[in-house]
């Protein structure tokens, strides 16, 4: 019985194939237009070529995504998804961003508050701040020349 579960244990660590780390020599973001190539090589020189599937970030919460298309039958390991590459999430840079809205709308209340009274002016702040955040974007994926990624072939 025990010989059984090592053979089955070396069929399936042959059939589950290495990853690979490729090294990125073109930049890719996701603000690029979709189909944009890229390249890529990995440790003992051999090139790879691939195009962007692309989504731009959106407003404040809607992060920008990317895919890495391969000519060669690749897959990516170390992205949150099915390949889709996504910048993290920062709740420091979330609470900046509202943080200043909110500043925008308190100076934009107080520059106006003598000369249309205070009533007015508060309304006049609420609705710089509200736009102040609908005029904010997301964070966009990035991947610089030498970041490395992981992949392995896909089946």
């Amino acid at each position: 019985m025990p010989t059984r579960n090592l053979i089955v244990a070396i069929l399936l660590m042959c059939v589950v194939a290495p990853a690979q780390t490729l090294t990125m020599l073109t930049e890719a973001t996701s603000k690029m237009p979709t189909g944009t190539s890229f390249q890529a090589k990995d440790d003992s020189g051999h090139l790879y070529h691939g195009h962007l599937v692309c989504r731009r970030a959106g407003h404040l919460l809607r992060r920008g995504s990317m895919i890495l298309v391969f000519d060669e039958p690749f897959e990516l390991v170390n992205s949150d998804q099915e390949g889709v590459i996504r910048p993290r999430l920062s709740k420091k840079r979330l609470a900046l961003q509202l943080g200043a809205s909110a500043a925008a709308g308190k100076l934009m209340d107080d520059s106006v508050d003598t000369a249309i009274g205070p009533g007015k002016a508060r309304y006049l702040g609420f609705a710089v701040t509200a736009l102040a955040i609908l005029w904010q974007r997301g964070s966009d994926a990035k991947l610089q020349p030498g970041d490395t990624i992981e992949v392995q072939p896909s089946r």
